[in-house]
């Protein structure tokens, strides 16, 4: 038996209220008022799809499930329609930062917002520790309705043997060329078709029959499934299908569209970890999506469900309103605007320097002297200890899942900054360790000294002239939950 052992999901903090779009664009189309009530994720100007699915991966692998299967994952799949990179795998970077084993194999799927359940399928099928990961960052037309219904954010799931959380049941997946929307190389928007067209001709006729045969594989009835999770824009899509799939005793999942938006590849994944807050023992949950084909998985919660219940909604309450229209084109790259004379310069990445400290740039790893303990970043081969300048003493010490408290705090107007000021400071790492540090997400500039910080994977540098991305960590706010999450983890390793 095979199923989720683990899942994990990351949003944005920053709320884009949709009523701030159609102030600003609403003179282009007037119909956007009708759509314009609650929030969308807006991604903050350092991160992209790579740092949203690392958050998530993150977060999947936090739990005890995840934490013993880090090193007996075999694979790494990174669904999205919006890489980074066109020419460099992006799952290679998202493998860096999770510190996972040499030996996982990392696959980029493209082309599909259907690309994270079709891996899903293929893992859950090969019974296999599995990490699929999925994450967007669309870029839409002004004044469109992708605008205002798509959002930035993603989610991750953890296969294995054994039921897990989910037990799978069965699946099936269809293949097809119909072409609801799709984006040329090179192009920055995506042209979408007519909404019947595509309800009609395409959901309606492949989503049912991607459902009959999954539920045929899992030898269970149509009015045996509980919760039908479906992702979709067009208003009431769910609730169409599962009458037409003849799912007459299942709940309709919350599309989350008021509070987040559609989040694109992982947006079903997101939906079911939302789900998951609920879901009782012994149910019957039926995950579907639709894009160039239909994709259908059966799965029942498992006992151990009521013991790992996903965190979404705090996810969901912890977002900070938005009102600056121009905050989305300008940190989408839509918008020239002015750097002045600090932002003008090249990062001039040398690669070879980033092959090289790997470890310490995407993984966050520092040294840790097993003579005196005394913790460094980065590392080296001589301590930078005074008192015991020692030679090749240090040990690998990752400090991206630490916690630490900030030693000084610094908002700097003259440095260039996306939303200026620049905020930065020294942090010191529970356990020890000491780092000057950018501080980051839309409220950098309320942390204190004193304050509890964790670290997230964020874009550090673009270089325009060399169509570049440098990554690195970052401090943001500690919560409570993951203050209790590091002393609980720290307890058990001690």
């Amino acid at each position: 038996m095979t199923g989720i052992a683990a899942i994990g999901t990351y949003l944005p903090r920053a709320r884009l209220e949709r009523s701030s779009i159609a102030e600003a664009v609403g003179w282009l189309a007037p119909g956007l008022a009708r759509s314009a009530s609650g929030q969308r994720t807006l991604a903050f100007w350092d991160e992209d799809s790579t740092t949203m699915a690392v958050a998530a991966a993150r977060d999947c692998l936090s739990g005890s499930a995840g934490r013993d299967a880090g090193d007996r994952i075999a694979s790494l799949a990174f669904a999205t329609t919006t890489p980074a990179f066109a020419e460099r795998q992006n799952a290679s970077v998202v493998h860096g930062a999770l510190r996972l084993p040499p030996d996982c194999i990392a696959q980029d799927v493209t082309g599909t917002p259907r690309g994270a359940l079709v891996t899903l399928h293929m893992a859950l099928e090969a019974a296999s520790a599995a990490l699929v990961v999925a994450a967007d960052r669309p870029v839409s037309r002004a004044g469109s309705a992708d605008e205002m219904q798509l959002a930035d954010g993603g989610a991750a799931v953890l296969t294995g043997a054994g039921p897990g959380l989910l037990a799978y049941l069965g699946g099936a997946s269809l293949t097809s060329p119909f072409a609801d929307r799709y984006r040329r190389t090179g192009s920055d928007f995506a042209t979408v078709w007519e909404e019947r067209w595509v309800r009609e001709e395409g959901i309606l006729k492949l989503v049912p029959d991607a459902i009959a045969r999954a539920l045929g594989r899992a030898g269970v009835g149509a009015g045996d499934i509980d919760l039908f999770v479906f992702p979709g824009t067009i208003r009431g899509i769910g609730s169409a299908v599962a009458k037409k799939a003849g799912l007459g005793n299942a709940r309709i999942a919350d599309t989350l569209a008021a509070r987040c938006g559609d989040t694109g590849t992982g947006h079903a994944l997101l939906m079911l970890a939302a789900a998951m807050e609920e879901i009782e023992p012994g149910e019957r949950i039926l995950l579907a999506q639709f894009g160039q084909g239909a994709t259908a998985l059966v799965f029942e919660a498992t006992e151990a469900i009521a013991e790992r219940r996903p965190a979404v909604s705090a996810q969901l309450d912890a977002g900070i309103p938005e009102r600056h229209y121009l905050k989305l084109p300008v940190f989408c790259g839509l918008l020239p605007w002015e750097k002045g004379l600090r932002g003008r310069g090249g990062v001039n990445e040398a690669l070879s320097v980033a092959h090289r400290y790997n470890d310490a740039l995407l993984g966050f790893v520092g040294g840790r002297c097993r003579e005196t303990g005394a913790v460094q970043f980065p590392p080296s081969r001589i301590s930078a200890n005074p008192q015991a300048p020692l030679a090749d003493t240090q040990d690998p010490y990752p400090l991206a899942d630490r916690l630490g408290r900030i030693a000084s705090v610094t908002a700097d107007g003259l440095a260039f900054s996306h939303q200026p000021p620049a905020c930065y400071g020294l942090v010191d790492f529970d356990g020890g360790g000491r780092l000057m540090m950018e501080f980051t997400d839309p409220d950098a500039q309320a942390m204190r000294i004193g304050d509890a910080v964790r670290f997230v994977f964020r874009i550090k540098d673009v270089d325009e002239q060399n169509a570049y991305l440098r990554y690195f960590w970052k401090a943001v706010p500690a919560s409570a939950a993951s203050r209790a999450a590091t002393d609980e983890a720290d307890r058990r390793s001690a």
